[in-house]
């Protein structure tokens, strides 16, 4: 298998799924507005006009359609990759209304992630330093609902920004597709291809300035499906790395959700408290425009993608050295963020003095 898999060629595939993702995020963008879906300028948002948060559906149909137009009813768990699909879309759109909690998200998050993996997408075995294989067993199915619960929320997390989370995705997927290659994994191609090809027709409606939002049930939907395709590709690999893999091609949302972790446990708040410290927002307070700040993670993510395909292409040592060299990269990273979070909150401060001296005059 190169570039055609189950009798399609790739390019064919992303292709359908531009195509119909083009044409139904259009028409999403009016019954969006048509029927009140619409995302208002909040405290933690950095749009200051109302636009539809229908990008999710637009999204998922395109997909879904396309997987079902060329996949056909024979692809492999097409029911409940779809299935569990529709269940984190409609769990994204509750919360898109009703701001939903954070614990009853999770119960419900967990509560799918445990639906596919014993439905048949799961880790079933890892290798140990040795080059053995270990099957799993009953160890693989807390792993696969651990890592869908993880993948769920981090596109959530980096959605802050026109075009940021389609964008990364899409580079993900592309990574993702191109490991799958090496491996011969033809479902994970399957659903790369038309994954890259939804997301490439969602973004000339979704980049700066958004004519739509993809809201949390396009970006938990992305988190979904790009789990999923580790799980059936590159978390495969039989090699010890294989974690790590999948972990570098969507390595800017994993560093992104790291940062919010720890800045929030040395700051003593909820680890599910928002704020406006994320990669994205420093940017911007650092004087970054939107366009920049978009495309500057762009290139990060584009490295990073490179990297989990090196990864998946190395003698161990090389890639253990790959990964010791991640992890300085990653420490010199949250000390930045440190430091721009610093900076921020100084910027803040003083602007909050200014407009209490003015109401004061």
């Amino acid at each position: 298998m190169r570039w055609a898999v189950y009798g399609w060629n790739l390019f064919m595939l992303s292709g359908i799924g531009f195509l119909l993702s083009l044409a139904l995020t259009g028409f999403w963008i009016k019954t969006g507005c048509k029927w009140g879906m619409l995302d208002l300028p909040r405290e933690r948002r950095v749009h200051s006009i109302s636009r539809p948060f229908s990008g999710g559906l637009a999204i998922f149909t395109a997909f879904s359609m396309t997987l079902v137009l060329t996949g056909g009813f024979s692809f492999p768990y097409l029911a409940p990759i779809l299935s569990g699909g529709i269940l984190i879309l409609t769990l994204g759109f509750f919360d898109d209304k009703y701001d939903l909690s954070a614990g009853f998200k999770v119960l419900v998050q967990l509560a799918i992630a445990t639906f596919i993996t014993y439905a048949g997408v799961r880790v079933q075995y890892l290798t140990n330093p040795f080059g053995e294989m270990i099957a799993l067993g009953w160890v693989g199915y807390p792993l696969t609902v651990l890592w869908l619960l993880v993948t769920i929320n981090i596109i959530n997390l980096i959605d802050g920004l026109d075009g940021l989370a389609a964008g990364i995705s899409a580079i993900a997927g592309v990574s993702l597709l191109i490991i799958g290659i090496g491996l011969g994994q033809s479902a994970a191609v399957f659903l790369c291809a038309i994954l890259i090809g939804v997301l490439l027709g969602f973004l000339p409606y979704n980049f700066y300035p958004a004519r739509i939002f993809m809201g949390n049930s396009g970006a938990y939907f992305l988190g979904y499906i790009l789990g999923v395709i580790s799980v059936m590709g590159a978390l495969k690999l039989p090699t010890v790395l294989a974690l790590a893999i999948p972990v570098f091609a969507m390595g800017i949302p994993f560093l992104d959700t790291l940062w919010a972790v720890w800045r929030r446990w040395r700051g003593g708040c909820p680890i599910t408290v928002g704020d406006r410290y994320h990669i994205h927002h420093l940017l911007l307070t650092s004087g970054l425009g939107m366009r920049k700040a978009v495309l500057l993670l762009y290139g990060l993510s584009l490295l990073s993608g490179l990297a989990s395909i090196f990864l998946s292409r190395v003698t161990v040592l090389i890639g253990v050295l790959i990964l010791l060299t991640g992890f300085v990269v990653i420490f010199f990273c949250l000390k930045g963020l440190r430091y721009m979070q610093s900076a921020a909150q100084e910027k803040e401060e003083k602007q909050y003095s200014s407009i209490s001296g003015q109401h004061r005059r």
